[in-house]
């Protein structure tokens, strides 16, 4: 009878710690994005999970990975501190189109450190245009920020360098 009550309970045991590697409720959801001739890739999207393991310091990590023809394109390392849901926005661009081997786009969700595969989407289609003026909607960045706003930026960089500069003196 200790013979069946001991291995029911290391059954229990490890079905436990099996599925205390994942997150809880992990999705991948308001995606969108576009494929262009001459910008490139744009993906947006939110992933959402709620922690449950602590893997480091108190916070259950998942990794998003965008992949193209096996090819990995874009990862993010996502924290939630354990007993909490969060929600997080990933936006990524890169250059070239979408790969012909396999379809679309693979947009992958892994438990960490396991590496574990929670979620899956793909493919995950994008649409095509030739150019960034010819989309409507879930278009993504729209060009080079004109002169003016760099001159800005690199006025405002330098102005706290020489402040800070100051104050160490």
């Amino acid at each position: 009878m200790r013979k069946i009550i001991g291995g029911v309970a290391t059954a229990l045991c490890l079905g436990l710690a099996g599925s205390a590697n994942a997150m809880l409720s992990p999705s991948i959801t308001n995606t969108g994005g576009a494929e262009y001739d001459t910008a490139g890739v744009y993906f947006f999207g939110d992933i959402t999970f709620t922690g449950s393991v602590n893997d480091a310091g108190g916070y259950d990590q998942a990794l998003f990975r965008i992949w193209d023809d096996g090819v990995k394109k874009f990862e993010k390392l996502l924290q939630v501190l354990v007993g909490t849901t969060m929600t997080f926005h990933v936006e990524t661009q890169y250059p070239g189109l979408i790969g012909s081997s396999a379809p679309g786009l693979g947009l992958d969700l892994y438990d960490m450190p396991s590496g574990q595969n929670v979620l899956s989407i793909d493919p995950f289609y994008l649409p095509h245009y030739a150019d960034p003026s010819q989309c409507q909607v879930n278009c993504g960045p729209q060009g080079v920020p004109e002169p003016g706003s760099l001159l800005l930026t690199a006025l405002g960089l330098g102005a706290l360098g020489l402040r800070r500069r100051t104050k160490a003196d």
